[in-house]
């Protein structure tokens, strides 16, 4: 089967079409979201599924004009485990069992060490830190938003790391 068959195919809701697909780009779209989420086994085969399923309900967005259908399908593979791999950094960064040990307890809550540690920088730093190491956001991201470019950024995080060791008193590098 051609790829413009699979693509009518997967236009009229073809189940065969799915199956002819999936047995010829199958391990394209399983090399892009592999290559971002090579460790999780469990998260890669939901991803691939997502993207199966991304497919085959946005077939119509398919343009010839501007991509090949192989490219176009690896795209949304990667795109959908380069989002999957952003909401797993989010809920790693809070264990849910500690918050729940830490609500139920009778003890007053303190500031978290990290709360401390970012406190010993001024409000820009702190922000870019919190997003940094904390929420999960890639240099790219953060140089987008804060309109500096990533040589810029890496020696800006380099030295505040440098000083906060000094400030905390580790002098390890």
């Amino acid at each position: 089967m051609n790829e413009e068959k699979i693509i009518r195919g997967i236009k009229k809701k073809n189940e065969a079409s799915l199956k002819e697909f999936i047995k010829i780009y199958g391990p394209i779209l399983k090399a892009s979201i592999y290559k971002s989420l090579s460790l999780n086994q469990e998260l890669r085969m939901e991803v691939l599924n997502d993207s199966l399923l991304a497919i085959w309900d946005n077939i119509d967005s398919f343009d010839p004009s501007r991509s090949s259908f192989k490219n176009w399908c690896a795209g949304i593979g990667k795109y959908k485990a380069i989002d999957a791999l952003r909401k797993e950094l989010r809920h790693k960064s809070i264990n849910i069992d500690t918050l729940a040990n830490v609500l139920e307890s009778d003890e007053e809550l303190n500031f978290d060490e990290s709360d401390k540690i970012l406190a010993m920088l001024d409000e820009d730093d702190r922000e870019i830190f919190r997003k940094l190491f904390i929420e999960g956001y890639s240099y790219d991201d953060i140089s987008n938003i804060y309109d500096i470019s990533k040589d810029k950024l890496y020696n800006k995080i380099s030295r505040k790391k440098k000083l906060l060791r000094k400030k905390i008193g580790g002098d390890y590098e």
